[in-house]
């Protein structure tokens, strides 16, 4: 293993950091009064933490569905005029998901974009499916 600490990042968000903290708080406790204190705050911090990394992987999974789901759907409508974009926005949309988390976005563009492409993949599967 590796001697070197990971710092949290701006692309861990705001939760993350906090767990991190608190367990900092944990080792530079000196009583066992602090250490307790220490240990509650950390177990707070860590289960939301831990809750918001489950909702982004599944928000990130979901938007790549979509987007798959919305190329799929436009590929196999048998109209020109809705397969083009929406094949494009779906390979547009797996490819921005996976940019935003390969290049490390901040924590609020990560959700901000996966926020934005599940929108647009359902708006576009909600409007073929109305119109077709």
């Amino acid at each position: 293993m590796s001697d070197r600490k990971r710092e949290p990042t701006q692309a861990d968000g705001p939760l993350f950091r906090e767990a991190y903290e608190r367990a900092g708080q944990i080792d530079d406790a000196v009583t066992e009064t602090e250490r307790k204190q220490a240990r509650g705050g950390f177990l707070r911090a860590a289960a939301v933490a831990l809750a918001e990394g489950l909702l982004r992987e599944t928000f990130v999974w979901g938007a790549v569905l979509f987007s798959i789901l919305a190329a799929v759907f436009g590929a196999t409508a048998g109209d020109i005029a809705w397969a083009v974009p929406m094949v494009i926005a779906g390979i547009a949309g797996i490819a921005l998901v996976f940019w935003a988390i390969y290049r490390k976005w901040s924590f609020g563009n990560q959700w901000l974009v996966l926020l934005g492409v599940m929108l647009v993949q359902i708006v576009l599967i909600v409007a073929l499916w109305r119109t077709h």
